[in-house]
């Protein structure tokens, strides 16, 4: 009679156990998809003729990137499975060509208006609250 109830506890603890630690997998396996670098390909509708990325750390909320001119950083949050909002960012503070200088101004307004996204597994695109497409991006790596 002892070692049945014995055993059946340790079942039962082994079960709860195993139960729980499956979520947590789950859990973070649906929150690291979107994890890795992003080369963006359009700003505001625009192709972009030079080369900008970011990355996206989601383990932390975390968005990081350089223009060609400064490096940025900063967080961001994610609701209702799409919503989206980042920032404030922060910046170096070099100055470049006006050129350079306006593209960047560009790209933090368009983070800045980001409210909602989607990702197809390699896509990610970033929209106004009006559902205008801001950034097209491509993940080129995990």
């Amino acid at each position: 009679m002892k070692y049945t109830i014995a055993l059946s506890f340790i079942l039962f603890s082994l079960m709860f156990i195993s139960c729980k630690e499956t979520k947590k997998t789950i859990k973070v396996s649906s929150n690291q998809f979107y994890s890795g670098e992003y080369e963006i390909k359009s700003l505001n509708g625009n192709e972009l003729s030079r080369t900008l990325s970011f990355t996206i750390e989601t383990s932390e909320n975390k968005i990081s990137g350089k223009t060609n001119c400064n490096n940025y950083f900063g967080t961001y949050t994610v609701s209702n499975a799409n919503e989206l909002k980042i920032g404030p960012l922060s910046a170096t503070e070099m100055y470049c060509e006006e050129k350079v200088m306006k593209a960047e101004r560009e790209l933090f307004k368009a983070y800045n208006d980001s409210k909602t996204f989607s990702f197809d597994g390699k896509m990610l695109t970033l929209f106004n609250e009006d559902e205008a497409l801001l950034i097209r991006a491509y993940k080129i790596s995990k």
